[in-house]
């Protein structure tokens, strides 16, 4: 069985973020802006990476967002 799933949601500036979601717990544990980095997270939380399914709340009150979005336009201008 599955404890992580990851999903894609359109956040209030229409930014794509990648989510991944505890399911025993019904807790967001991270989020990304690119599905590859949240894939790989998933897995390394399904073998074993972490607290085995069973997150405290308190320790993701606040996941933090690197806006990498200025990075790329500054970039790629």
């Amino acid at each position: 069985m599955k404890r992580y799933d990851c999903y894609p949601q359109i956040d209030n500036n229409d930014y794509l973020h990648w989510y991944v979601y505890e399911k025993i717990s019904e807790q967001i544990v991270a989020e990304f802006f690119f599905e590859d980095d949240a894939q790989e997270y998933c897995e390394f939380l399904e073998s074993g990476g972490a607290f085995a399914g069973f997150t405290p709340s308190f320790i993701i009150k606040k996941v933090p967002i690197q806006n990498i979005n200025e990075n790329f336009q500054a970039e790629f201008a």
